[in-house]
């Protein structure tokens, strides 16, 4: 058994078409989920970060016309797909020198130096009206503030998790700031991700007493407390109108 309440099942290693899903379990089908409500199918899309292509091949298969693009290009499976070899700190509009009609960008934000400078860059990779599905690990869910609460750090942002990458923890106030003031309004957020209140995959005294403080720190917690991940759709908006109220956070 396996939903946002319990967890009687040990996580297994994810596939789409034999490709390995370097992800949160159920992250790609929700975030397919959320990004088909938004885009028609025909679009053309970036997928940015796009790793090994499980994402890049689950948006080809079902009518985008999709381009990936990372920093390793050996990894790269679906050879259908276009595939661009590029680092993401050192800028990405000038080596794919077009526009899209949507981006993706899947736990990638958190990786990269400047997240201010990188929206602002996939801002000018799109006309307005242009899409951008974004994902990132949601350091306010109730086990990340639990984890918090007993570390000092983040769930996924402690010292060895630098080791992969994680260099930036965001929370959806700090997306939705930058958000929205680099000329995105945003659409829609939603938890991603599997995140259980109880954990019974193992029968472990440890795991089990683990679980009455799960449930505490569920209780306590407000706002963005559900998921690993939280899943944002942005929409490129005219920046010469002004669609945000004082009090939304917009510098």
């Amino acid at each position: 058994m396996q939903n946002w309440l319990i967890s009687t099942e040990k996580r297994k290693t994810e596939y789409y078409d034999g490709i390995e899903i370097h992800a949160d379990l159920n992250l790609h089908k929700q975030a397919f989920d959320m990004f088909s409500k938004y885009v028609k199918k025909g679009a053309e899309v970036l997928d940015i970060g796009a790793g090994a292509g499980a994402f890049s091949k689950r948006l080809y298969d079902n009518g985008y016309n999709v381009s990936g693009v990372d920093l390793e290009l050996y990894q790269w499976i679906p050879k259908e797909i276009p595939f661009l070899k590029l680092d993401l700190n050192k800028g990405l509009k000038e080596s794919v020198n077009r526009k899209f009609d949507a981006l993706c960008t899947l736990e990638v934000i958190e990786h990269l130096e400047n997240p201010w400078g990188y929206l602002r860059e996939l801002n000018s990779m799109t006309d307005i009206g242009g899409k951008l599905l974004l994902t990132t690990p949601n350091i306010t869910s109730f086990w990340s503030r639990m984890y918090f609460l007993r570390s000092g750090n983040f769930h996924g942002f402690m010292p060895y998790d630098i080791s992969y990458g994680h260099i930036n923890p965001m929370s959806a106030f700090e997306i939705e700031l930058i958000a929205k003031n680099t000329g995105w309004k945003v659409l829609d957020i939603q938890p991603g991700g599997y995140l259980p209140i109880f954990d019974f995959s193992e029968f472990k005294i440890r795991l089990l007493a683990s679980n009455l403080f799960r449930w505490i720190a569920y209780l306590l917690s407000k706002g963005h407390k559900n998921g690993w991940v939280l899943m944002f759709m942005l929409e490129k908006i005219d920046e010469s109108e002004n669609v945000y109220k004082p009090g939304d956070y917009v510098i």
